[in-house]
């Protein structure tokens, strides 16, 4: 099977059951939010964002140290299993220290049980972490969607069921830790590594080196995406936290779902094509090109349409959530164009440039996002990602062009075309607003601006982006196939 053939059908089966798991996932979790209070959410986020930190640090890119590598020994696995619960014993005790400090840096003690409660589903990365590995090298990744999708399916319905049983907070926390329990049970049970540890690394030098940068990459990374919330967390109330945090949820969807889902095909893919000694380049602008084309209309249009939508799906009580979530899916689509590039430098052999990237970004958005939420709280920090972004997309994009040699003129172009196409579609959806707003229904409203919305998309895009139109529609005929 070529690797072609085996990224479609990896993209396929992922997809399918992606597309799943979130009907189920945010059909549920619109009536959740109906259920709980901004203040719940806020709490949640708070622990969270804290638990998704040493979530990185527990497997120490070690999993994909192991993808990328061309081969390596039993010895070397036992060794990486030593160090996954070395480090993961010691993660765990820190946290157990730290939690009431976390707690009084948010000044909210019910921060604290919250933690503890997490802490279980953490423990399974020790589990998790080897049978990932192996079943993504072998790319796998029927067994791993179908994994994914039982996991979410069953951690919706609990917490669904605890939500209207009244448990409000918990019902978020047990349904989280529920999901990471399946998990890591479904895949080890799918590909056991049944091996002993052990406590010399002298022969994993180099996967411990590459699985190190990676974590730096990752937390970078980790650092960007979550300094909002930590910074709303000490400045903010919970409850306005909350709003924040629900609005990030809504515009994050299609990249918290897509773009993490096209990164572990790609890495794996693109290893194979380095280790076969091919040339990445003509895969990494095809990635690139599909990846916007996709993710502008989606991003672009769940603006347009957001102050129709969000009242109409999650009721009167979070009309907050309309303002950033008509602002921050603007500049997304960059963001998962440069998440997209990470996969590209690390099977090359470079994991130090996408960690490079990152800190760039962070360096510049950090000091933008204080200052906009001291100052203008939820538009402040809004503003802050629609100056900040471009300008790190912008200087990311051009170390990317440089060190992996990408056509710099084709790399610019494959981003201004599906972002003009996107453009007009927003405004033609603004007008509709302006014109209509209130005058009907809010459902009969907001299918008009869909259909309109896509119609001019469709139109500007078969002049601007036919290009990668063809290749979706090629993408699609052999998917089906």
């Amino acid at each position: 099977m070529s690797i072609t053939t085996r990224v479609i059908h990896s993209l396929k089966w992922m997809t399918f059951t992606k597309l799943l798991a979130q009907l189920l996932r945010w059909t549920v979790t619109f009536i959740v939010i109906r259920l709980l209070t901004p203040e719940d959410y806020g709490i949640f986020a708070m622990a969270e964002v804290v638990m998704y930190f040493f979530a990185l640090i527990s497997g120490a890119g070690l999993a994909s140290a192991l993808i990328q590598v061309r081969e390596f020994s039993r010895i070397q696995l036992r060794q990486v299993l030593g160090m996954l619960i070395t480090i993961n014993l010691a993660l765990t005790v820190t946290l157990l220290l730290l939690a009431p400090s976390i707690a009084d840096f948010y000044r909210e003690e019910r921060v604290v049980p919250v933690l503890y409660a997490l802490l279980i589903g953490f423990l399974t990365v020790t589990v998790e972490t080897l049978p990932t590995a192996m079943l993504e090298r072998d790319m796998r990744f029927k067994a791993l969607s179908l994994i994914e999708l039982a996991a979410a399916t069953i951690s919706a319905l609990v917490t669904l069921l605890l939500a209207l049983a009244g448990f409000g907070l918990w019902s978020l926390v047990i349904g989280s830790v529920s999901e990471l329990l399946l998990r890591a049970g479904l895949k080890f049970a799918v590909h056991p590594v049944m091996i002993l540890p052990h406590f010399g690394f002298r022969r994993s030098i180099h996967l411990i080196s590459f699985g190190g940068i990676k974590t730096l990459t990752f937390l970078a990374w980790f650092a960007l995406v979550s300094i909002d919330t930590v910074i709303g967390g000490r400045l903010w109330s919970a409850g306005t936290l909350g709003i924040y945090t629900v609005a990030l949820q809504l515009s994050y969807i299609p990249l918290n779902k897509l773009v993490p889902l096209v990164k572990q095909v790609a890495f794996p893919a693109y290893s194979r094509i380095h280790r076969a000694n091919d040339d990445m380049v003509p895969y990494v602008m095809k990635a690139n090109g599909l990846i916007l084309v996709m993710t502008f209309p989606i991003f672009f249009g769940f603006a347009a349409v957001a102050p129709t939508l969000v009242p109409l799906l999650l009721g009167e009580k979070w009309l907050g959530v309309v303002l950033p979530a008509s602002m921050i899916p603007l500049v997304l689509p960059l963001r998962a164009s440069q998440e997209l590039l990470d996969p590209a430098f690390e099977a090359s052999g470079r994991p130090l440039d996408a960690l490079i990237n990152w800190i760039i970004v962070f360096t510049i958005m950090a000091p933008l996002l204080y200052a906009g939420a001291l100052y203008g709280e939820i538009a402040g920090m809004c503003w802050a990602w629609l100056i900040g972004m471009p300008l790190g997309y912008a200087i990311a994009s051009w170390r990317a062009i440089r060190n992996l040699r990408l056509p710099a003129l084709p790399y610019i172009s494959s981003l201004l075309r599906p972002m003009l196409a996107a453009a007009l579609m927003y405004g033609a959806i603004r007008l509709l607003h302006h014109l209509i707003g209130g005058a009907i229904p809010p459902a009969l409203q907001l299918a008009l601006e869909l259909l309109l919305g896509g119609g001019v998309f469709l139109a500007s895009a078969l002049l601007l982006c036919r290009g990668e139109l063809l290749h979706l529609m090629e993408f699609a005929r052999r998917s089906k196939g």
